[in-house]
């Protein structure tokens, strides 16, 4: 049976966290077909047999990656089976040879992330220069387990159109999965894609790996490392009755596999524009001015190929994006003269100090005298903005612009060392800062001009992993994965002892 030892240690300071993770796998994987735990890979199992149905010992089996050239070989066993552990994802071409019987090739077979497929396989009596080649896909029949998961391939992520190009969206292509409307201070941070909702469960319930390790923020139960779409492979999500060792959340498990080079260099470049000369003017907005600007550039590129061919390949990625995007509000805020107390012309100001049970006496001229204003709104309202326009509300048009940078990187290496051992190692990095002038509109807030705030995501990923098999019958797996993860709020007001400045009591001073 598999087992699985994991450490983890997280440590938390101020609007930082870090997650390391060490994952070792040792399974004794019989050929009678035991099942392993696939992060990031898939497995084949079967049983080879003649045209009358008896077993067939001791046929080789091999399996080939078609992107790579790497081979993958198996012995079957004393009852007929093979077991074909640990293949990355992709295109492969099986073969069954056995002395006395013809040739079996099946081309054309796909697996998928996580993917566990049956392979029968019937040789037939023959000369060895015959030959059976079989063309087909794999099963859609799950017969390995009982889990509900779906798997969207390398061509719906390439080919289907995302605006902001977050790879999440997709995940809306399978039956149960929402992404709900924000609306609180986690989907406000949640700045590397909203998250989504599997069968009503909470977005921040999921789990989030990519290429076998945890991209997930603990602090905020957010995903931190957002691949580029033109960087993934394919990604799985796993909805219910997944295998144990994902355990730690309640919702879905959703693994994503980054493209690795091949014996082919391949690369490709994007850039994508959105400019205001495009868009109507908003309703809001000052006719006599142009319109204000809206203008969302994305750009990067991708390439990988082999530095060693049929052993070491690189995956080297890149996207960036900036967005600079008018935002208009209107505020109602006090005239000068409303700050000065001076309410003539509106209703009456009783005098709260000449209040009687049913009376008062108003304030002469209707002018609140200066010693009567409180020093702390006096110090507030010299922070708030003045009208720009007459009349006593929604007198206060406030246009600033919304900037959100972004920057991301990744680079993948994959290396074989002789024909039992495969290493790969990854690193990624995201740095988003999104100023927010007016604050955000997924918590409906509306922040008079001068009290924004500016959101900060800083994240590196490293996943390292070593693949060794032993003979035919056993497999050890370890990988290891780095998280690091900080940001949060930072306020155009920090640093301002404001409480101090005004007299305001009861609230802190202290700096932190």
């Amino acid at each position: 049976m598999p087992q699985l030892a994991t450490c983890r240690q997280t440590s938390r300071s101020g609007r930082s966290s870090i997650v390391l993770s060490l994952a070792s796998l040792c399974a004794l994987l019989l050929t009678a077909g035991t099942a392993s735990a696939q992060y990031n890979t898939a497995e084949i199992s079967g049983m080879v047999k003649d045209s009358q149905g008896g077993v067939l010992p001791g046929v080789i089996l091999v399996a080939t990656h078609v992107a790579s050239g790497s081979k993958v070989e198996r012995v079957s066993d004393g009852a007929g089976r093979f077991f074909l552990p640990a293949l990355t994802v992709g295109e492969y071409t099986i073969t069954a040879e056995l002395t006395g019987f013809r040739p079996f090739s099946e081309k054309g077979l796909v697996l998928r992330v996580g993917q566990k497929i049956e392979l029968p396989i019937t040789l037939q009596i023959g000369a060895l220069a015959d030959a059976i080649t079989v063309t087909g896909t794999a099963l859609l029949l799950r017969t390995a387990s009982a889990e509900i998961a779906e798997i969207i391939d390398n061509r719906q992520v390439q080919q289907l159109p995302l605006n902001g190009r977050q790879f999440i969206q997709l995940a809306q292509l399978t039956d149960g999965v929402t992404i709900p409307p924000g609306g609180t201070r986690g989907a406000a941070l949640g700045q590397a894609g909203s998250l989504p909702n599997v069968y009503g469960q909470r977005g921040g319930h999921n789990i989030y790996l990519v290429d076998g390790v945890k991209v997930t923020d603990e602090y905020f139960n957010n995903l931190v490392i957002n691949p580029s779409v033109d960087a993934i492979q394919e990604f799985k999500i796993q909805k219910t009755m997944y295998p144990a060792e994902f355990g730690g959340k309640a919702s879905a498990l959703i693994n994503v596999v980054t493209k690795a080079g091949s014996n082919r260099v391949h690369g490709t470049a994007l850039g994508f524009v959105r400019n205001e000369k495009f868009d109507a003017r908003n309703y809001f907005d000052d006719p006599a001015k142009p319109i204000p600007p809206l203008r969302q550039n994305q750009f990067g590129f991708n390439v990988g190929g082999p530095i060693k061919r049929d052993q070491t390949f690189f995956f080297l990625s890149y996207e960036g994006q900036r967005i600079r995007k008018a935002q208009t509000q209107t505020f109602s805020v006090p005239t000068a003269a409303l700050r000065s107390g001076d309410f003539s012309g509106l209703a009456a100001l009783c005098d709260p100090l000449t209040r009687a049970a049913t009376t008062c006496t108003p304030f002469a001229n209707n002018q609140i005298p200066a010693s009567r204003l409180s020093p702390v709104a006096l110090a507030l309202l010299a922070k708030v903005p003045l009208p720009t326009s007459a009349g006593l509300v929604q007198n206060l048009l406030g246009v600033e612009d919304e900037v959100n940078p972004m920057n991301q990187f990744s680079l993948r290496i994959d290396h074989r060392i002789g024909a039992s051992d495969r290493l790969y190692s990854r690193f990624s990095t995201l740095r988003v800062h999104d100023t927010q002038p007016f604050g955000t509109g997924s918590l409906n807030e509306a922040l008079v001009p001068g009290f924004g705030r500016t959101v900060t995501t800083e994240s590196e990923n490293l996943a390292i992993g070593h693949t060794h098999t032993f003979g035919s019958n056993w497999l050890n797996e370890i990988r290891f994965g780095y998280l690091g993860a900080r940001g949060g709020q930072i306020s155009p007001n920090q640093g301002v002892n404001f409480a101090a400045a005004s007299g305001l009591q009861g609230a802190t001073q202290d700096a932190r």
